[in-house]
Order: structure tokens, then sequence, then C-alpha cells
């Protein structure tokens, strides 16, 4: 879903074309050989953006428990108009934890 046209906004083909809001999950999985160690899984998006967009991520389910000893960490790295990379980490093998993306220019 596009982000809402904005006042003195002009319309033009790419703009009408190119989406500006994009989202989506993505597993990443650690194994008992890569748990502690950075991982990157890259992402392409659905429809290329007309311009570099902002990109975020975030652990969903599976997230280390409160009090718990597990440690996951994530970044963004490599963005482009067609994709881009997440970088995490765990501590402990896990097999398909989901990272939640948005992406809009």
């Amino acid at each position: 879903m596009p982000f809402p046209w904005q006042p003195g906004m002009t319309i033009t083909e790419d703009r009408l074309s190119a989406p500006d809001y994009q989202k989506g999950s993505v597993p990443v999985t650690w194994t008992s050989a890569t748990a502690g160690t950075w991982v990157q899984v890259d992402v392409v998006f659905p429809a290329p953006f007309a311009s570099v967009p902002v990109v975020q991520v975030t652990p969903q389910a599976n997230a280390p428990a409160v009090g718990g000893t597990t440690v996951v960490m994530s970044a963004v790295a490599g963005v482009t108009t067609t994709g881009f990379s997440i970088r995490a980490f765990r501590s402990t093998a896990f097999a398909g934890q989901p990272f939640g993306w948005t992406a809009h220019a």
C-alpha cells in the first residue's frame, strides 16, 4: 500500500507506477555450526522502487524470552532499489527465525 499523496506532489508516470511502501517477512536460520555468528539473508523487493528506500527489520515470534539468555541482533545492509540484505546474529541454533521488514521511499 503506497503512502498517501501529499499536497504539491507532481503526478508523473514513474510516481504512479512505482511503489512507495512494501513489507514482508523472511526466515533466518542458524545451525549448530553458525550459532553465535552473523548470517546474511538477501531480500528482493516484490517490485523495484524508483529511489533507494529506507528499510527496517524486526525479529518476530521466537525472539528470546524476557529474562532468557539467547541474544538476537540484526542490521540492514546493501539497500538498493531492488532489495537489501539482513545480517543477523543469534547466540543459539534456531531454524526459521522470522524477521519482518518494511521499506519506504
